[in-house]
């Protein structure tokens, strides 16, 4: 499984391919290695949903069926050590990115398109999982899915930087279940330093807006710059 930054169309055999809204191009291209994980994140995201947000009054039968599983996940799967993306952006890097990682069933995942402008958006809605307030999103949510989308920004400007200073405005609550859209983009660069801004909306509601400071790596290849790999 890998990603790409720009493609222009989906290769035969991509997972979840999303949609261009309004002439943008797909920013990351996920690829179906024909494992069955990407289908198995869904499943699980599907999942993950239906316990966050429903009601049972008996559901043990449930419990001893996703342990078995859990079992049975344990026996086949061989765990990837924190260190081995190393370098940044691998697939396994990205794939278990808790914002675009179509491996990680936290993940929504973000599906973001760019634009020769520079600007990266995003169109999606988050379900109860990610509640705070009654009927909102949580800040911390909002506030790691701004650190990706300027991350990703970042990257279609050709620059890599983790993240030294993030400070969100919180304008209005941001509604779970409804059409959200982020828009990200790279303002300035000053030596090492990055500056980077974007918005959350819902329609024509400002819901919360961003602006950080990332600081690039030292001795980070030319040929990364256009990977997300933000920290």
């Amino acid at each position: 499984m890998t990603f790409e930054s720009r493609a222009s169309q989906n290769p035969s055999g991509t997972a979840d391919p999303a949609p261009a809204p309004s002439g943008g191009t797909p920013f990351l291209v996920p690829e179906n290695d024909g494992s069955g994980h990407v289908e198995l994140a869904a499943e699980l995201r599907r999942l993950r949903g239906l316990v966050a947000g429903s009601i049972f009054t008996d559901v043990h039968d449930a419990v001893a069926a996703v342990r078995e599983l859990s079992d049975r996940l344990e026996q086949a799967g061989t765990p990837v050590e924190p260190s081995m993306f190393s370098p940044w952006g691998t697939p396994e890097h990205l794939g278990a990115n808790p914002a675009i990682g179509i491996r990680n069933p936290v993940s929504p995942p973000l599906r973001p398109v760019s634009f020769p402008d520079g600007t990266v958006r995003c169109d999606l809605e988050l379900g109860i999982e990610y509640q705070g307030p009654p009927g909102c999103v949580h800040g911390g949510i909002v506030a790691l899915l701004f650190d990706e989308m300027l991350g990703l920004a970042n990257a279609a400007a050709g620059s890599v930087g983790m993240t030294a200073d993030l400070r969100v405005s919180y304008k209005s609550p941001t509604p779970l279940n409804a059409p959200l859209r982020f828009e990200a983009k790279q303002v300035r660069t000053e030596g090492r330093k990055i500056w980077t801004s974007a918005t959350l909306h819902t329609g024509d509601t400002l819901c919360a807006s961003t602006e950080a400071l990332f600081i690039e790596p030292r001795g980070i290849r030319d040929e990364d710059r256009h990977k997300p790999i933000e920290g």
